[in-house]
């Protein structure tokens, strides 16, 4: 009986073994992104970022030094449902907008997370990205389709039809994986520089100049240009879920969900400027950020999957 006995009960903590092993992995992968970390060390990319970090050290310092880590996240109800997705900043209203789908709508938010209105969209859906090309116009980008659109935003909270804008529709070169598209926008006013960015499969980044002297539907000013080639040198930004432009320096900030980490480059060379890691030592990292916006006053904002918002107070 004795036997019988000890051999139950080292099947029993077995079990219990295999079980909290199970729970421990999920809770890794789930809140921690866990296997993203054991795959950078395993790669070598946690090396070549700790030599990226160096090498911007000692070329003049990291510009996004000083920023800290997210804090606790504001949960928002946008009452239209579905999950953030792009985000971009209005500096003449002083508000962000962001875009959620199932169903597609455009929302204003307040630089502290208030929802201030909702635009529901007609003629667009599976909306990625979204940028602030000046005065009551933005850019929004559908992944699928690789198709840009124009939109002017009426004054007052309404339906927003889209549907004779202005599109632009992207194609890409052979070899690329037409199931992941362009996810990002950011626009560069000052510059006249709309940035596109692709997730991966590969990771691609692209600029498109001339939208400010655009007429009517006639895209033959426009100039695209394929500037993958800056992201060599960042490897450890195994995805680019989001772009954005300082709105003084012109610099690109590039959001990777897999690493957790913003990306600074410089808007005309594409050398490293900064980096700031989005999972500090201790703390949750942020579920599935999938927008970045940045204010005049250096102020950066994140939203992520499926409705949270983070301010990144500028040092």
């Amino acid at each position: 009986m004795s036997d019988l006995v000890k051999f139950l009960s080292k099947i029993l903590l077995a079990c219990l073994l295999v079980i909290g092993v199970g729970w421990a992995t999920y809770i890794g992968v789930r809140y921690y992104h866990a296997e993203q970390v054991a795959y950078r060390w395993i790669s070598g990319l946690a090396a070549k970022q700790a030599a990226w970090e160096k090498k911007i050290a000692e070329s003049g310092g990291n510009t996004l030094t000083g920023y800290a880590g997210p804090s606790d996240p504001k949960v928002i109800d946008t009452q239209a449902g579905g999950k953030f997705s792009g985000l971009t900043y209005d500096p003449l209203q002083k508000r962000l907008w962001t875009v959620v789908n199932k169903p597609t709508a455009l929302i204003a938010l307040s630089t502290d997370g208030q929802v201030l209105a909702t635009y529901p969209v007609k003629g667009m859906s599976d909306i990625d990205g979204v940028a602030w090309l000046g005065g009551n116009k933005l850019a929004l980008v559908n992944g699928r389709r690789n198709r840009v659109v124009i939109a002017e935003i009426p004054p007052t909270p309404q339906v927003l039809d889209v549907t004779r804008s202005f599109a632009l529709v992207l194609r890409f070169t052979e070899g690329e994986d037409t199931n992941y598209g362009f996810n990002g926008l950011g626009y560069d006013l000052k510059r006249d520089r709309l940035y596109l960015s692709k997730e991966h499969s590969p990771r691609a980044l692209y600029r498109i100049s001339g939208l400010s002297n655009l007429q009517a539907a006639d895209s033959r000013g426009l100039r695209i240009e394929n500037i993958s080639h800056w992201l060599n040198d960042v490897p450890f930004a195994t995805d680019l879920s989001s772009v954005e432009v300082d709105p003084t320096t012109g610099r690109v900030f590039l959001l990777s969900e897999e690493s957790q980490l913003i990306v600074q480059l410089d808007g005309d060379s594409g050398d490293g400027k900064g980096m700031l890691s989005l999972s500090t030592k201790g703390s949750k990292p942020l579920p599935r950020p999938e927008g970045i916006a940045t204010d005049d006053d250096g102020n950066i904002y994140i939203v992520s999957e499926p409705n949270l918002f983070y301010k990144l107070r500028k040092p």
